[in-house]
């Protein structure tokens, strides 16, 4: 090999050198800056799953308590309708104020066979019966008070009987 080879052989060699420690330091750079974000990529990945598994549970809390408050309002409705029967079944017991109790239908058929009331057969004692109640009071000697006490239905009820 000539002196002008080598020293041409020299130049390159100190050139890959001078090159390729100046690429390696880039990409020693280029790494490290890589690392780093996929550093920080992993911790958001890590941030996102964390957060994902928390909304599934509160979610399934959620689904938990729907199906509670469901079931509250299914026994809810159910404990209405019982009370609504019951208050049915209340509201069609006529009292009166010294406690005497009756169906308040069974006034309403015997006023009705009577000839005294028009209306309908509600079991419910409003004005209309009321003023059937006092009618038959007055025309059988007893006090048109509109209450359908022990004495007035004693003579009522015999008109009731006779339905039967």
């Amino acid at each position: 090999m000539g002196k002008t080879t080598r020293l041409t052989f020299l130049f390159v060699m100190i050139g890959l050198v001078v090159l390729s420690g100046c690429a390696s330091r880039k990409t020693t750079k280029k790494v490290d800056t890589l690392q780093a974000q996929m550093g920080a990529v992993t911790d958001e990945l890590v941030r996102l799953d964390q957060s994902l598994q928390d909304t599934r549970a509160a979610l399934s809390a959620e689904e938990a308590y729907k199906s509670r408050l469901a079931t509250e309002m299914l026994e809810t409705e159910s404990r209405i309708g019982a009370l609504q029967e019951e208050e049915s079944v209340i509201s069609s017991i006529y009292r009166t104020p010294s406690g005497f109790e009756l169906p308040a239908v069974n006034i309403q058929k015997a006023l009705k066979k009577a000839g005294y009331y028009s209306g309908a057969l509600d079991g419910k004692v409003g004005p209309a019966t009321r003023d059937a109640i006092k009618a038959f009071q007055r025309d059988n000697g007893l006090t048109a008070d509109g209450i359908c006490g022990r004495q007035t239905w004693s003579k009522l009820k015999v008109y009731l009987d006779s339905i039967k």
